[in-house]
């Protein structure tokens, strides 16, 4: 069950925001897909958590947007995590070229989920 906090600027119109929340369930959930947790289609309620944040005037960095994807550490996950990471950095940009400069954060961690 990945979770995902999008935080973005100012610069991003609402129309980016939409689409961000249109595209991530699937981008995600092809990006973290492995043996252990293959991607069967779509996710259903449960699958995943997104969480959007404007950035405050207190906030520092020059990104326009940062995603961050969290998920179980599994062993199918751990040899290509940067070209999982890569990849759905590549696939947003695609999909949404007004969101400008991005950093897309992979974090792979020991856990339980719980519903």
């Amino acid at each position: 069950m990945p979770v995902v906090d999008v935080t973005f600027d100012t610069t991003l119109p609402e129309s980016a925001l939409r689409a961000l929340g249109d595209l991530l369930p699937d981008v995600v959930a092809e990006g973290v897909a492995c043996p252990e947790e293959p991607w069967e289609g779509p996710p259903q309620p449960g699958d995943i958590e997104i969480r959007f944040h404007a950035k405050s005037r207190w906030d520092v960095g020059a990104l326009n947007c940062v995603i961050e994807v969290r998920s179980k550490l599994l062993p199918g996950r751990v040899l290509d995590k940067q070209l999982r990471a890569d990849r759905m950095h590549a696939a947003v940009i695609t999909a949404v070229p007004s969101i400008g400069a991005l950093g897309l954060w992979l974090v792979l961690a020991e856990g339980a989920w719980a519903q």
